[in-house]
């Protein structure tokens, strides 16, 4: 195909010259700004998975259609080029503001001032103007017309391919890329606490439990609005203990007070507060410990021969039965730091969670221990990187180096399994990690991962302790309870990439959120 001569005038230089001028500013600001760029990309729900190759490829694809416009020669094939990148460019904000679980943050730039629906005309007039530009300059318009029409299906096809790709390889196999949902977590509270010493001890319906590592017979309680404030003693049927590491779990109306140490665990109820001895056995020490039901307590101990971790069942609704699950911790090292984690157990699932602190691998099993699925964090550590030594006049180990942590903190709540995680995402902002905390949020029943939002810092203070309970999060930060509304988004997006498929193009309208803006050119 041929340039028309007759229309080779001043309108089509002027054209041409708009086409340089969006294209090198476009080009340009992403550059100035190239880390930012990769962050806002991998955010976008149809690029996130493909960002560092899409990065340098739109700026590499951008350029070369200025030179092509700037190149008489090239400049029918230049202006093709404009009116393809201009289609997908407007294909991804339609998909984005329609069939997107989540809208991402905005770009940066002077099209940033415009809204969501000018900003899509914006895009649509620019491809219409190409289009027509082509179309005018060739003298076969028919011919013409079928390529415009082969590209503009071709576009579609690309970029509804990148979207499914990119949701399926987010959501199952994550690039350690993480989503941040804009609006997910908003504060709505705070109230201050005594010390910085303080532990969730337990939840029911409207009413906080808070233990204290200073002074572990005290039970401070609170409302879930954080106004209402009461403090409580526990009364022990016996005190001639040597406690060292005393732990409570509030289960209403049950209390129980552990300390794997002795070993020793004590129960009671809250209306009265007074415990009674329920165990008491030098045979069975244990070092982490959480309640399953009234008569049933899981805990982490010590094999005694290896003298690794071990998981096992205190069951008291008879006589004291206790039943060990061997093979539901895997040792990768010396068995007792690498196989180091949190537990929790969810009574909404009626699942026991198991998150190792130093490799991207969680546990999911029954009350009776009995395995479920094994799942991944996002990050990358599939192995514990740890520096065990031997100490053979003690019989210890120890760490000879502090060694890196990956998941610090976790709660769960039905389905959804929330992880404080220390580790830096790809195309994540260095200066948010010095401000805040990162939680990143999976689906237990899909074994899935479902986005990530902040826990800002209090002062210099980061996170110490995480609770979630309905679509509120609780969050102890130095003396001070934070208390977070998540956005039904979070709870909503957890749908695995098949039921999305199944119901993503069912209707097609214009749904323009009121939510920040979004530049893309």
């Amino acid at each position: 195909m041929r340039m028309n001569t007759k229309i080779h005038n001043p309108l089509l230089e002027f054209i041409c010259l708009l086409y340089i001028l969006l294209f090198v500013y476009a080009a340009v600001s992403k550059l100035l700004d190239f880390e930012n760029f990769q962050i806002q990309l991998g955010q976008s729900p149809l690029l996130s998975a493909y960002t560092g190759f899409i990065s340098y490829s739109l700026l590499a694809v951008e350029f070369t259609i200025v030179l092509m416009l700037a190149i008489p020669k090239t400049r029918f094939i230049g202006l093709v080029a404009s009116f393809t990148l201009m289609v997908m460019f407007t294909l991804y904000i339609i998909v984005i503001l329609n069939y997107s679980s989540f809208v991402p943050c905005s770009c940066g730039g002077i099209l940033e001032q415009m809204g969501w629906k000018q900003h899509l005309i914006f895009n649509i007039g620019c491809t219409l103007i190409a289009g027509t530009v082509v179309l005018m300059g060739t003298t076969n318009i028919k011919r013409t017309a079928v390529l415009l029409a082969v590209l503009a299906i071709s576009s579609t096809i690309i970029v509804t391919t990148l979207y499914f790709a990119s949701e399926n390889a987010m959501h199952r196999e994550n690039p350690f890329i993480r989503r941040f949902i804009q609006g997910s977590a908003a504060k709505i509270g705070e109230t201050g606490l005594k010390s910085n010493s303080h532990y969730f001890a337990g939840i029911n319906g409207s009413t906080l439990y808070f233990g204290d590592n200073l002074a572990p017979l005290h039970i401070a309680v609170y409302d879930t609005s954080l106004q209402t404030k009461r403090h409580y003693k526990i009364q022990l049927e016996r005190e001639d203990f040597p406690f060292r590491s005393v732990q409570v779990r509030i289960t209403p109306p049950y209390f129980y007070l552990m300390d794997g140490t002795v070993p020793v665990i004590y129960k009671g109820n809250v209306r009265d507060w007074k415990a009674k001895l329920l165990m008491h056995s030098n045979n069975y020490y244990f070092s982490k410990a959480e309640i399953i039901s009234p008569d049933k307590i899981v805990f982490r101990a010590q094999e005694l021969q290896s003298r690794d971790n071990i998981l096992g069942t205190f069951d008291f609704s008879d006589s004291l039965q206790v039943q060990y699950a061997p093979n539901l911790l895997q040792k990768q090292a010396d068995g007792f730091f690498d196989t180091d984690g949190m537990m929790q157990y969810d009574t909404q699932l009626q699942k026991f969670i198991y998150v190792y602190y130093y490799r991207n691998q969680f546990i999911a099993a029954n009350k009776n221990l009995q395995l479920s699925n094994r799942g991944h964090t996002i990050d990358t550590t599939a192995h514990a990187n740890l520096k065990v030594v031997f100490i053979k006049e003690t019989r210890e180990r120890k760490l000879a180096s502090i060694p890196a942590t990956v998941n610090q903190l976790i709660t769960v709540s039905g389905n959804l399994l929330f992880v404080n995680s220390k580790i830096i995402g790809r195309y994540e902002s260095k200066k948010m990690w010095k401000k805040a905390s990162i939680v990143d949020v999976y689906n237990l029943q899909h074994n899935t991962y479902v986005s990530s939002f902040y826990i800002y810092n209090s002062g210099n203070k980061k996170v110490q302790s995480i609770l979630v309970s309905g679509n509120t999060l609780y969050a102890i930060i130095g003396h001070t309870i934070h208390k977070y509304r998540l956005s039904k988004k979070l709870f909503n997006i957890h749908k695995p990439p098949n039921q999305i498929r199944a119901s993503a193009f069912k209707t097609f309208k214009f749904n323009i959120p009121k939510v920040s803006k979004m530049a893309h050119r």
